[in-house]
């Protein structure tokens, strides 16, 4: 078969694929399929998959950006501790524990939740360090601004921002800042996309160890606002409140131990 009518054969075909309304969007990415002896790698989407991505996108053609997250009172909805239509004042969460039919099989034990939803904080204020990646600046630009809302709604302030290349260079930076005595905790964010390779399985895995090793060394709390490793864009989009999230995290640690050690009067 010559090329010319070998590729016009491919045309044809791909052709078919597409206008096919049964096409599964399974063949939306590179397909390889046995045609004439030879193994062949088709590059075809169906209706179905372009009207998806049509659907994701704006009229100028560019992604949706996340939504930041409203100002919530400890969690980002979504969360196993979301409030709900139970939830006390100021949208407190009710847990099973406290409630009147479950609250007899508690009595005689101690039990409290880290920082956030106790009465009387030995202070109201806690500083927080920031580590941040540069990669994918616009997406981590929204996530610095949702971990900046997060401590303003916990009556806190984001006292220091360190940019880094990216995740491999955190830890270092990290650990100069627990030794800053003016922060109360540190927080990393980041973003480790999804590859074609397992390079962001071993960044996250060796990171990961690396910065809760640096929180038990210094005693004092690392928040993890990392997305992924193995986020696509789109899910990217949908985890901004990761920061938040570490964010509240890392002041409710700092509340507790910090509660823990002043002197009961």
């Amino acid at each position: 078969m010559s090329p010319n009518l070998f590729k016009t054969q491919i045309c044809n075909m791909k052709k078919q694929f597409e206008n096919s309304s049964t096409f599964s969007t399974r063949f939306s990415s590179n397909s390889r399929i046995l045609f004439g002896g030879r193994q062949i790698r088709l590059r075809c989407e169906s209706k179905k998959a372009k009207k998806i991505k049509r659907e994701q996108r704006t009229e100028d053609g560019v992604s949706k950006p996340a939504v930041l997250p409203d100002i919530y009172t400890f969690h980002t909805p979504g969360s196993v501790q979301e409030p709900t239509s139970a939830s006390g004042a100021a949208g407190r969460v009710i847990f099973e524990h406290e409630s009147e039919s479950e609250a007899s099989k508690w009595a005689g034990v101690e039990v409290e939740h880290v920082g956030g939803q106790q009465e009387g904080h030995s202070r109201g204020s806690y500083k927080v360090g920031v580590v941040i990646g540069e990669f994918h600046d616009k997406l981590m630009s929204r996530c610095l601004e949702d971990a900046r809302l997060a401590a303003c709604q916990l009556g806190s302030e984001l006292a220091r921002v360190v940019w880094v290349p990216g995740t491999y260079e955190a830890p270092l930076v990290v650990r100069e800042m627990l030794l800053d005595r003016q922060l109360d905790c540190v927080v990393v964010i980041g973003y480790i996309e999804k590859g074609s390779t397992l390079h962001g399985e071993e960044m996250g895995a060796t990171c990961s160890l690396l910065l809760k090793q640096l929180e038990l060394e210094f005693n004092k709390p690392v928040g993890m606002g990392i997305i992924g490793p193995g986020a696509t864009p789109e899910q990217a989009e949908e985890r901004v409140a990761y920061a938040g999230n570490a964010v509240r995290a890392a002041i409710r640690l700092a509340q507790y131990f910090d509660r823990k050690t002043v002197p009961v009067a």
